[in-house]
């Protein structure tokens, strides 16, 4: 019974097709690489941008519920907890907070990244940023407590791509996953790495 290939991720296609008897499955040779043309072609017509996030609203909304709710414990409390008092003053600060990350917004409002058949476009506080997957030799997707970061290395390190995915609004899922397969494709070196106390842990 043949697999079925449809639901064979492109990695495992290609392990498949370099594993498999040739000559004693070519129909089996024909599938793989039929499937593998079509996933191809699906991607060259994907495109993936994120857009910088405004988080502004969020922050106000999240601080002052926290305010509000630390303040009116206090005041029903009988003791007063150093938590609670700092909670507390989150009620007052949740203007600035507000101020601050809509002029953060407002600075960063034209910045974007998109992926798609022909390499990778950044821009960054008006500076646009070129790289064809040709000319990328690896590709490293860093995640730390706070932060999702996908780094292109290229053959001219001047010209390396720093993308903190965190602060764009997009499918983290989507963007491993398509980065991925375009490694697959040109053949570059793609892998995960985690940092812990410091430490960098390739996964």
């Amino acid at each position: 019974m043949e697999p079925n290939y449809a639901n064979y991720s492109y990695r495992e296609l290609l392990e498949a097709l370099e594993s498999i008897d040739r000559e004693a499955f070519p129909g089996r040779v024909n599938s793989i690489k039929a499937r593998l043309a079509t996933l191809d072609k699906e991607s060259d017509s994907v495109s993936i941008r994120g857009d910088y996030k405004d988080i502004s609203l969020l922050l106000f909304l999240i601080s002052s519920v926290i305010g509000v709710i630390c303040t009116w414990t206090l005041v029903k409390g009988s003791e007063d907890d150093f938590r609670q008092i700092v909670g507390a003053l989150m009620l007052p600060a949740a203007p600035f907070l507000y101020w601050y990350y809509k002029k953060k917004w407002k600075t960063h409002a034209q910045d974007h990244f998109i992926l798609n058949k022909d390499g990778v476009l950044y821009n960054f506080e008006g500076q646009e940023t070129k790289l064809a997957w040709v000319d990328i030799t690896s590709i490293e997707y860093s995640r730390t407590r706070y932060h999702s970061t996908l780094c292109f290395e290229a053959k001219n390190r001047e010209k390396n791509i720093y993308i903190d995915i965190e602060k764009f609004r997009c499918s983290q899922s989507m963007v491993d996953n398509f980065t991925k397969q375009k490694a697959i494709k040109h053949d570059v070196i793609y892998y995960k790495s985690s940092r812990w106390r410091g430490k960098k842990q390739v996964i």
